[in-house]
């Protein structure tokens, strides 16, 4: 079974809702009735834990708003998964994004280091792996959720998370 990171845009008052009533959390998430064309969530794969570690040199924690990014948040709703689903207003969206528009991918490949990612347990254990290329799968990884997350600030979107 792998973990898989998942990202949501919702609008402000989505959220609210949620907010209100989070016992709806896991069926707004899968929600039977959604149009595929409509779709806007973003999957980022196995990659999550590679991106948050990172952004923050840490393994769970880091500063804000970087750390924000990935694993911060607040929870909302009954553990579904492997945890809780988290969320960001409006306002945190715009600051993640800013701070992520800040590293380039090529600044973000820059922070790779496959023995600290194995040294700190970091998911999936690919880093030293010979096929493939982590690195690579990390920084188009990245990029889609630095666009991501450039989208839900300029359409004034909030963000669900959660690992599934």
């Amino acid at each position: 079974m792998s973990m898989i990171g998942n990202f949501l845009q919702v609008s402000p008052e989505q959220l609210a809702a949620l907010i209100a009533d989070p016992s709806c959390i896991e069926s707004f998430i899968y929600r039977e009735d959604e149009d595929e064309e409509e779709d806007t969530s973003l999957e980022i794969d196995k990659a999550w834990h590679g991106i948050h570690y990172l952004l923050t040199g840490s393994a769970w924690e880091g500063e804000a708003p970087l750390a924000d990014a990935v694993l911060g948040g607040t929870e909302i709703g009954d553990d579904f998964g492997y945890e809780p689903a988290r969320y960001l207003t409006v306002e945190e969206v715009k600051v993640v994004a800013a701070a992520l528009h800040e590293i380039t991918p090529e600044q973000f490949r820059l922070r790779y280091s496959a023995d600290q990612l194995s040294q700190n347990e970091i998911y999936p254990d690919i880093w030293n792996d010979s096929d493939g290329d982590p690195i690579e799968y990390l920084v188009a990884w990245y990029e889609d959720l630095r666009s991501y997350y450039i989208e839900a600030a300029a359409n004034n979107n909030a963000m669900l998370k959660y690992l599934n």
